[in-house]
């Protein structure tokens, strides 16, 4: 009798289970829109210098001035035109570019958390994929990139794999394609998404089934874009990748690697993260029975060795898409607690361990998640004052000079002499042991900017050099709670 009862309450169990199921597929859509808008009412006000250069590039487009970054030299300084692209139609409306990237970021973020979920359903794992998809919805790292193109590649990313789940060779194809457009580095999913398409029915065994068309028309979109690049820009790559690797060279400076340890030893002091990695290192010793999922993780691996391998500069937005690998892995730990569970004290042991581990989990990342959004940089106050006293005290064909061009830059729509290499790159040239000081007297003397935009306390050039502060005399100061001192604005006469 008792193993009758229990007998139909398994077979309740599961029906209930799969109406869930049912009813959340058939929301999923609204689902990723609601958990979108609330992200951004918690971050809207988030954001960093680097993706206003992006920014400028879509203004300009829209205002008729071309797909660059100063108006008349055709360099590509963005590393991400396609979401200039995306956002030029934004700037013709005359809509703010910042809070429309942290829109799409937001709603990114939450499609590519319902991809993961997809991949659970895919594979008939749904656990591994929903604790997958919270872990990766509400891990703050990723998140800390908002307002760039880090969250959509993201996210285009896990649907790459989503499709080639699927065995949808044209779509997978046309993805990984707009994916390299979105951001250069999305070159590496080819191999991986291209190598999951074999496995499906076993396509491996016979080469006329093997991934041709999406290999294609990955490859033709790739060289296409590559092909563009060129013949408007002299060049195939972003100017921005030798920038960044001559900044790895300055003393005391982070690489990849240092700022991933950073990092890792950061989240690993604290209790949570430490339980997420033990929880992630299970998962990836018991993967070998839900070995589909080492897709996402492998494509990590091979992230994380090209970044080491090109020894770029340590930025945060670096490491962040290494969440990609680390979600799964989590689920599947959450999996095996659930299963090993459920041996122990039945059904109803497991739900009860799950909503604990998964829902702490959840309050926990969830609390980051709105400290985030209290941690505003800034430098978007300070530098966004710069430009704007720029904008309204210097003629359009002035030109600036400053250490980071993003913020000021876009909000001052003047000519842009970047010390740290990204517009010229004879400037990062001289990038290295000089560091950021001996770059910044080079541009200085070499391009002889209308105007300087120092934090002398950050960076001091003047105090080294009498006759730059004699030419080059303050006009403006800007209040820096960053710093004791003020940034200053110099107007400088070289006609002497």
């Amino acid at each position: 009798m008792g193993s009758r009862f229990a007998q139909s309450a398994l077979v309740d169990g599961r029906s209930s289970q799969s109406r869930w199921l049912a009813i959340i597929d058939r929301i999923r859509w609204l689902l990723v829109g609601i958990v979108g808008l609330c992200l951004f009412a918690i971050l809207y006000q988030r954001g960093y210098d680097d993706p206003y250069i992006t920014y400028r590039y879509a203004h300009n487009l829209a205002h008729g001035l071309g797909f660059v970054y100063n108006p008349d030299t055709p360099t590509l300084s963005t590393t991400a035109p396609l979401f200039g692209l995306i956002l030029t139609p934004i700037a013709m409306l005359g809509w703010s570019l910042p809070l429309t990237a942290n829109v799409l970021g937001c709603l990114s973020h939450a499609a590519g958390a319902l991809a993961l979920w997809q991949l659970g359903r895919q594979w008939g794992d749904t656990i591994t994929g929903g604790s997958a998809a919270l872990l990766y919805l509400l891990f703050p790292l990723p998140l800390s990139t908002l307002g760039s193109e880090t969250l959509p590649a993201m996210a285009l990313t896990l649907w790459v794999f989503v499709w080639a789940a699927r065995g949808q060779q044209v779509l997978t194809g046309l993805l990984l394609g707009v994916l390299v457009w979105l951001r250069p580095d999305g070159v590496l999913v080819g191999p991986l998404a291209l190598l999951l398409l074999m496995t499906i029915d076993n396509n491996w065994r016979n080469p006329r089934r093997w991934p041709w068309p999406a290999a294609l028309i990955w490859i033709g979109i790739v060289i296409a874009g590559m092909g563009l690049a060129w013949v408007v820009y002299g060049r195939p790559l972003p100017v921005t990748l030798y920038a960044k690797q001559q900044q790895a060279l300055i003393p005391g400076f982070f690489d990849f690697g240092d700022r991933l340890w950073v990092t890792l030893t950061a989240h690993f002091a604290q209790p949570l993260y430490r339980m997420i990695f033990y929880l992630s290192v299970l998962g990836l010793i018991v993967s070998i029975r839900s070995w589909r999922w080492l897709f996402l993780p492998g494509w990590a691996a091979l992230y994380g060795l090209a970044y080491t391998w090109l020894h770029v500069a340590g930025y945060f937005w670096y490491v962040a898409p290494l969440v990609i690998g680390l979600a799964p892995l989590f689920g599947l730990g959450v999996r095996f607690c659930s299963d090993w569970l459920r041996r122990v004290g039945g059904m109803r042991f497991m739900v009860i361990g799950v909503i604990v581990l998964v829902g702490g989990t959840t309050l926990w990342l969830g609390s980051s998640v709105y400290q985030l959004g209290q941690q505003i940089d800034q430098r978007l106050t300070v530098y966004r004052a710069a430009g704007e006293w720029l904008a309204a005290n210097t003629s359009p064909t002035d030109s600036v000079a400053t250490l980071e061009i993003g913020i000021i830059g876009y909000y001052a729509q003047r000519p842009m002499i970047d010390f740290a290499g990204l517009l010229q790159p004879d400037v990062a040239a001289r990038l290295g042991p000089g560091g950021f000081g001996e770059a910044a007297l080079y541009a200085i003397d070499q391009y002889r900017p209308a105007y300087l935009v120092l934090q002398e306390q950050a960076l001091p050039l003047l105090s080294g050099r009498p006759d730059l502060a004699e030419r080059c005399p303050v006009v403006a100061e800007i209040p820096d709670p960053r710093y004791p001192a003020p940034l200053t604005i110099h107007a400088c006469r070289w006609d002497e």
